[in-house]
């Protein structure tokens, strides 16, 4: 009886761990920059002063937003974070250069989508960025949308 129940306990022990891993899925709304990767038109460089969408409409609400843009997009001298939905409370942007450099920018300014709807930060120099944070007013309700361009020198509201 006794080795019975080993037995039935050791089976029990190795069959469980393999039932009860979750699927690994993706759930949330972001695209890929690259999801176009097969298209002819992505080989052509981009002009210097074409706005590039680096995050799509992006609710406020998370307080904390991390924006991969990696290297392989080319080089960024300003940003501009739009108001997209609502009023938008941006305290910082913060930006990781493929360098390792980090450059934070304390804006302390509200978007808002029908009023003053962009907010400008110029990069110390032209650079490939690995990563964008956007912090924003998790109270607020409102929606980002974050853009690169590659001409850059001040944050500025419009």
């Amino acid at each position: 009886m006794r080795t019975t129940t080993i037995f039935a306990i050791i089976i029990v022990g190795t069959v469980a761990p393999a039932t009860a891993e979750p699927k690994r899925e993706e759930t949330s709304g972001r695209v890929s920059l690259n999801d176009k990767a097969g298209d002819p038109s992505d080989d052509a460089p981009r002009a210097p002063s074409a706005w590039v969408e680096l995050a799509s409409p992006t609710p406020a609400k998370h307080g904390t937003q991390y924006i991969i843009v990696g290297a392989d997009q080319g080089g960024f001298g300003k940003l501009r974070v739009d108001a997209v939905k609502g009023a938008v409370p941006v305290k910082q942007v913060r930006v990781t250069f493929s360098d390792g450099k980090t450059k934070a920018f304390r804006i302390s300014k509200r978007l808002d989508a029908k009023r003053q709807k962009s907010l400008y930060v110029d990069l110390p120099t032209t650079k490939e960025i690995d990563q964008v944070v956007v912090v924003t007013d998790a109270r607020s309700r409102g929606q980002f949308a974050v853009y690169g361009s590659g001409t850059g020198g001040v944050i500025a509201t419009r």
